[in-house]
């Protein structure tokens, strides 16, 4: 690699997670597109990739999908999106809800949220194994996006991080969503 290249802190891995029958295997439902370790590749998959807007890749303005994607997942060193990977078994993760009336800002938030863990720019987010935004829109329950926070600590521990990385959450939505009042954060924990 020349040195004209700024590594990241880890290589991430781009990968889909399609709709699909409820007697498929969920592994089955996703999709590995692509890894990046470099800043210049990082750009690359953003300005010639659908992976910039939230708006682009959940098809949130056109809902006649056959094919819908219904999560797009950013994990770090070939950390695989499911409960059962060794990296992700004795850890959790932190969810939380954003509506769809600031439909607007959504691109805003997920690029806010993405590169700042992509980029390490806190040392709580060593923690963070991989990042979930999920297509919640037309649910059963509300219209939304949900946005997941994967690490290898159970956020039901009493770690100092987790209310660092609560904190940081709340504070990067209200720099997008001006009358958020109070966001519910879900922890939920990986161990059986």
């Amino acid at each position: 690699m020349s040195d004209k290249f700024h590594k990241l802190s880890n290589k991430w891995t781009i990968s889909e997670k399609y709709n699909a029958s409820q007697n498929l295997d969920y592994k089955k439902t996703i999709v590995d597109i692509c890894s990046f370790s470099t800043v210049e590749e990082l750009g690359f998959y953003r300005e010639k990739t659908i992976y910039s807007k939230l708006s682009d890749i959940l098809n949130l303005n056109n809902l006649m999908m056959i094919m819908q994607i219904e999560a797009i997942q950013f994990f770090q060193n070939d950390i695989k999106p499911w409960w059962e990977d060794e990296n992700n078994k004795n850890g959790g993760l932190i969810q939380f809800d954003i509506p769809i009336q600031h439909q607007a800002v959504y691109d805003s938030i997920y690029q806010d949220i993405l590169l700042q863990i992509l980029g390490q720019a806190t040392q709580e987010f060593r923690h963070i194994n991989g990042l979930r935004v999920l297509d919640k829109i037309n649910a059963k329950q509300d219209n939304r996006i949900r946005i997941e926070l994967w690490m290898d600590i159970d956020p039901k521990d009493q770690d100092e991080s987790i209310p660092k990385l609560i904190d940081w959450i709340d504070s990067t939505l209200k720099k997008h969503i001006i009358d958020i009042d109070q966001t519910q954060f879900n922890k939920v924990s990986h161990k059986k």
